[in-house]
């Protein structure tokens, strides 16, 4: 090795560094211009789900910007919790208690299935596919029912036991990879907070009405008052219930200037629309929630040592709802066919159009 390569090595230490920086600084960049445009397009689903009006006013993205962000931020950690997809078939049910729990018993999976309209529609539009990603939600639900249990090696008839069931399921966003039914997650969860914002502005409206007819009752009731006062006038009851009528309408009146009048104006939404989504974590919770049933169901206390399936389950909750979220991996071979769903609805036309069952 002569003293020129030696001389060299420094040199190209520090060129290659330079260029490791310029290829950090480059993919830093891409992933903000990635997010900008990503925090754009959900700016204008918020307005487009809300109020579309909104871009009449000067500004709107900026206002809505820093709080839209906010929910993405949230809606992404929520999402990166959601545990790995549980397989979705007959097979599955037998060994995996979530599936044990979410379905009575297998011949439950098909008739499922067979309702599943987004998922069909998904396998046929990708006939090469062989299984699905989405996302399944229900409704979990508790009763008191009475059973029989055995204590202290004694079999006791009717004995209060809550009964764990897994209602109205749902499958949403089916995709053909884990990472794309992830994204397709996201988006369910920002139209969730549009449809929440949505009501919240409706509640709003709603509430100035209310108090908009009830101020024209009192003024309807109080010129029929103030027709008679002539008559009334030396009356101290009327006098008390005018006097009543007019602290009525002053209340109203307070209460409407609260908020901002009888309509909501453009920038009264903004306002409400950008409180929305600054507050995340006060509109929608992501929670753990740890059971343990038995094959039948059953809720077992955690010190039992009766046989039952510890379940792992992730509930969203908001204001008006409860669901419980599972990602979920359907085999394109679970899906029923044509002939099996009219074999199942009715085995009389199936017969009669030569179809037979599996």
């Amino acid at each position: 090795m002569n003293g020129k390569e030696h001389s060299d090595y420094p040199l190209r230490g520090l060129l290659q560094r330079l260029n490791g920086w310029r290829l950090e600084r480059r993919a830093a960049r891409a992933g903000e211009q990635e997010r900008a445009m990503s925090r754009a397009e959900a700016i204008e689903e918020v307005v487009s789900g809300t109020e579309p009006k909104l871009r009449a006013l000067g500004g709107y993205d900026r206002e809505l910007g820093p709080a839209v962000e906010r929910t993405l931020a949230y809606i992404a950690d929520l999402i990166d919790r959601l545990p790995p997809p549980v397989e979705l078939s007959r097979a599955a049910w037998q060994r995996d208690p979530h599936m044990n729990a979410f379905f009575a018993s297998a011949a439950d999976l098909p008739p499922f299935l067979g309702r599943a309209r987004l998922l069909q529609d998904f396998f046929k539009r990708q006939p090469g596919l062989t299984q699905a990603f989405a996302i399944m939600t229900s409704t979990r639900e508790e009763k008191q029912v009475f059973g029989i249990s055995l204590q202290e090696d004694r079999v006791r008839r009717d004995v209060a036991q809550t009964s764990i069931g897994f209602v109205e399921p749902l499958i949403l966003g089916p995709s053909a990879t884990e990472a794309e039914v992830r994204e397709e997650a996201k988006r369910c969860a920002l139209h969730l907070f549009i449809g929440l914002a949505r009501e919240q502005l409706a509640k709003s409206q709603g509430h100035r009405e209310s108090l908009e007819r009830e101020r024209q009752i009192q003024e309807v009731r109080l010129r029929s008052l103030r027709a008679q006062i002539k008559d009334q006038a030396e009356n101290a009851e009327f006098q008390a219930k005018i006097a009543a009528v007019e602290l009525a309408l002053a209340e109203n009146a307070r209460a409407l200037a609260t908020l901002g009048g009888p309509r909501l104006r453009l920038e009264d939404i903004l306002g409400q629309v950008r409180d929305t989504f600054a507050t995340p974590e006060d509109q929608l919770r992501l929670a753990p929630t740890a059971l343990r049933v038995d094959r039948l169901g059953i809720k077992q206390e955690a010190d039992t040592a009766a046989p039952a399936n510890d379940l792992s389950l992730l509930e969203c909750t908001t204001a008006s709802s409860r669901r419980v979220i599972t990602l979920i991996r359907c085999p394109r071979a679970e899906m029923p066919t044509l002939d099996q769903i009219v074999e199942r609805l009715d085995p009389y036309l199936a017969l009669q159009l030569g179809m037979r069952g599996a």
